[in-house]
């Protein structure tokens, strides 16, 4: 007995266990299948009331019938206008709403080739993740609701990031027997915000569209625009568009999903009058939508050596979206138009990591490139995927690489190559990059800004360095906001000892510095024996030219004197000992009594007026009577590296340039002669253009008559252009175009102003008006004035007073509803098919 008592414990616990089981499984769990539907006896799975709900009904599925269902058409229309009521617009965190499409309730009936679906998130603050799931029902393989997200047959899940998506669904490529009745549509909130929507769907023969107000297209056409307006002139059976041009295939052999089938992209055949050697091709204002195609064909011909295509995009300010988040793909392929998966071009930028969100793409390609050919060629310019932009399309044709910037003569070597020998000053493949030139001892700063290089060339290394103990230091340090301790790359000073034509880069130098810390000093130093004349030039690399970067670079020099000049003098930079009075000797070590001094020592008088020194050498009379000579100057020097002695007098003047000068201004490029008069006085750069390197920016024209001079071709009188520099807050600025009596080119010269003097027409954006303008005397032009928010405070009382008038409704329901409950339900029994009866009625 006493044995089997060990065990009453445990047993004891046991059935306590199973009596907590048991009480447990016995309490209410609440209705089963929350009253929406029934177990069918030995079946754990809900069988749920009116999955496939009549349109403009309410019905139920899911795992335990907690998906609400809501029948719709697909007609183009918002589906939840005919659900609002019940607030099936708006989502909780994890809740979802789906509609219920059966394809014989429309237009197309089972015809149909293409199901196109557009989610829109309409929550103010932008909150909120609609996510939008599709799968097929009745049929073939047929399946049911669930709230896995894994069994769909198409989702689209990129609402976060996007305020309007579409998802388009072809039938052929679901299954080629499609036999399916309808499709379920449904639309779940992620994220921890509530969140408003729309949604839309249509089923078409051709592909269709929506626009992001919601208007349909087809063929990328408005639905019920007159033939005149539409892309395409027939949908045909096999659901192809058969597009007009510019919108049809340019060639018949076309990459897939580009456009063409849609008539969503067009093709521009550029001509040899629109594109040569003499001319390039410039086309501003191109509007792209999201996802979209643009192409543009062109000839390459045998006197063509190498072509450049730059896309710019055009943004109104930083707030513009484009600047931001938009950007476009640019591709180019000869034959035919190219798309953006390898193998379907044969050239883009030169992609990388930190370059990938310039606002500015370019694409380089010559006669020495493989895949260059003769013929025909296509650029394709592609949108982003969320925002409609516009850009600038330039493109030009070279016989030298970029006609060696006007800065260069072009060499055609004997097997074809062409090369530029650039003239004084300029280096680089195609003579674009030109070093500053530093002095020693003058700091250069830079303020913060995006480049890849910046070069410099350091001053002469004279004989007199070579044969003292000189050493050059090149000291560096930069300072950034976008080099933190996550990057691994670090700003480059590089050094190259070379020629003229010689250009320091990551693979070419002499001499390498890595700046590993901000705002710490880095130098290279140069040892007498290291030093060698020629030509050193040094180069700051930002190896991540998307962060802007900002530094300061030195140059310097320091001479080494035989024994420090024992203490009697000063070394010069140049390793000379400047000797105090009464001291003589290389080293300043011999002691001259009574004045005397040693044949050939010299003394300095500085000469503030004249910005330098002169020095008084040391001479001898016959007697051997030795003394410096007080009125002539042996030598003379500059107060320091910013001047240079004049010649041979004794004065030293600062030069404005150190070699010719490329000019930019908004009408033109030119080069600047840097002229040195022959009597030594400062250079300066010429007063005028060297006419043989001239040339006019896109816009502007140059004088027939040869001057380098440009002028606008002007504008249409009455019209109105853009006031660039001029801002209108909540609105634009345009210019009104006027005419003189004065002609360029036998055409009146006509301009478009905006300043004080010559008022702005203001449009104001959707929301606002005009407030203030005066209107033109003899005209309907009104300028000036202001945008004001519309409505003022009316519409801002009226808005309050709606509000309070919602609440007191909404309260007058909801104590409605209460007493219907208390009075109806609590005093009888209801059975469950009334109380689902209540359901349906009610949507919940």
């Amino acid at each position: 007995m006493h044995n089997s008592s060990k065990y009453v414990v445990p047993k004891i616990l046991f059935c306590l266990f199973l009596v907590f089981v048991i009480a447990c499984a016995g309490q209410d769990s609440g209705p089963v299948c929350k009253g929406r539907g029934y177990k069918k006896e030995g079946s754990s799975k809900c069988t749920c009331q009116n999955p496939l709900p009549q349109i403009g009904t309410f019905g139920y599925s899911g795992p335990d019938c907690n998906m609400r269902i809501f029948g719709a058409a697909a007609d183009g229309n918002d589906m939840t206008l005919g659900c609002k009521s019940t607030a099936c617009d708006t989502l909780h965190p994890d809740e979802w709403m789906c509609y219920s499409v059966p394809f014989a309730s429309n237009s197309q009936g089972t015809t149909w080739n293409y199901l196109t679906v557009q989610l829109n998130r309409l929550s103010e603050d932008e909150a909120g993740d609609p996510d939008l799931y599709g799968m097929f029902y009745g049929g073939t393989d047929a399946k049911e609701l669930d709230t896995a997200t894994f069994g769909y047959d198409f989702r689209e899940t990129s609402s976060s990031s996007h305020e309007s998506v579409v998802k388009k669904v072809k039938k052929s490529d679901i299954s080629a027997t499609f036999d399916h009745q309808g499709v379920y549509l449904c639309v779940k909130a992620y994220g921890e915000a509530n969140l408003t929507y729309s949604l839309r769907a249509t089923l078409s023969q051709c592909p269709a569209d929506f626009t992001k107000a919601g208007e349909q297209l087809l063929c990328s056409s408005p639905l019920h625009a007159p033939a005149s307006e539409q892309r395409y002139s027939q949908c045909l059976s096999d659901g192809t568009c058969a597009c007009k041009p510019p919108y049809n295939k340019p060639v018949e052999d076309v990459y897939p999903l580009l456009g063409f089938e849609d008539c969503s992209a067009k093709t521009e055949d550029i001509t040899a009058g629109q594109l040569s050697l003499s001319k390039p091709y410039i086309k501003e204002h191109e509007e792209l939508t999201p996802k979209a195609w643009s192409f543009y064909g062109f000839d390459i011909t045998p006197d063509d050596y190498q072509v450049v295509i730059d896309v710019s995009t055009e943004v109104s300010g930083e707030d513009d979206a484009c600047a931001g988040d938009g950007y476009f793909g640019l591709f180019a392929k000869f034959g035919k138009p190219p798309g953006w998966r390898y193998g379907e071009w044969d050239f883009r930028p030169d992609w990388d990591y930190f370059g990938a969100e310039d606002n500015e793409l370019e694409i380089r390609f010559d006669a020495t490139k493989e895949a260059w050919q003769t013929g025909r060629w296509f650029v394709g310019v592609n949108g982003d995927d969320a925002h409609t932009c516009n850009y600038t399309l330039s493109i030009s044709k070279y016989n030298c690489p970029m006609n060696c910037s006007n800065r260069g003569t072009c060499i055609t070597a004997s097997n074809g190559t062409r090369t530029c020998d650039c003239f004084k000053g300029f280096f680089g493949e195609d003579c674009s990059n030109e070093a500053e030139h530093l002095q020693y001892g003058v700091p250069v700063t830079k303020a913060a800004a995006s480049f890849e290089y910046d070069f410099f060339q350091l001053p002469e290394i004279s004989p007199a360095m070579l044969t003292h103990s000189v050493e050059v230091r090149v000291r560096a340090s930069f300072s950034s906001d976008g080099y933190g301790e996550w990057a691994a790359a670090r700003p480059e000073l590089l050094l190259l000892k070379g020629d003229l034509h010689s250009e320091p880069h990551t693979a070419n130098y002499t001499f390498k510095q890595v700046l590993q810390q901000q705002n710490t000093t880095y130098e290279i130093d140069l040892c007498p024996s290291q030093l060698k004349q020629g030509v050193w030039r040094a180069a700051m690399y930002n190896p991540m030219r998307v962060y802007k970067l900002a530094y300061n670079l030195t140059t310097v020099k320091e001479g080494r004197c035989l024994n420090n000049c024992t203490g009697h003098g000063t070394c010069s930079d140049d390793a000379v000992c400047h000797c105090l009075d009464n001291w003589t000797g290389g080293d300043c070590s011999v002691y001259a009594r009574g004045g005397s001094c040693s044949p050939g020592s010299r003394k300095p008088t500085l000469m503030p007026e004249a910005h330098g020194t002169c020095w008084h050498e040391c001479r001898c009379d016959e007697a051997g009577n030795c003394a410096y000579s007080e009125n002539v100057c042996a030598d003379f020097t500059c107060e320091s590296a910013l001047w240079r002695r004049q010649g041979t007098t004794n004065a030293c003047v600062q030069d404005k340039c150190k070699q010719d000068v490329w000019e930019e201004t908004d009408s033109h490029s030119c080069l600047k002669r840097c002229e040195c008069p022959a009597d030594g006085s400062a250079c300066a750069p010429a007063n005028t253009c060297d006419a043989a390197h001239f040339a006019c920016k896109a816009g502007w024209r140059r004088f027939s008559d040869g001057q380098a001079k440009c002028f606008q071709p002007g504008c249409q009188a009455g019209s109105l252009q853009e006031a660039v520099g001029t801002s209108v807050p909540n609105g634009q600025a345009y210019a009104l175009c006027t005419c003189t009596g004065e002609e360029r080119e036998d055409k009146p010269l006509c301009t478009a102003e905006s300043t004080a003097e010559a008022a702005v027409v203001v449009a104001c954006t959707e929301g606002y008006v005009l407030q203030g303008a005066s209107t033109v005397p003899g005209s309907s032009v009104r300028v000036g004035g202001s945008c004001a928010k519309a409505g003022g405070r009316t519409h801002v009382a009226a808005t309050v007073f709606l509000h309070i008038f919602e609440i007191l409704l909404s309260g007058i329901a909801g104590a409605a509803l209460l007493w219907l409950y208390e009075n109806r339900f609590r005093r009888s029994t209801v059975n469950a098919a009334l109380y689902h009866e209540l359901s349906m009625d009610t949507g919940f």
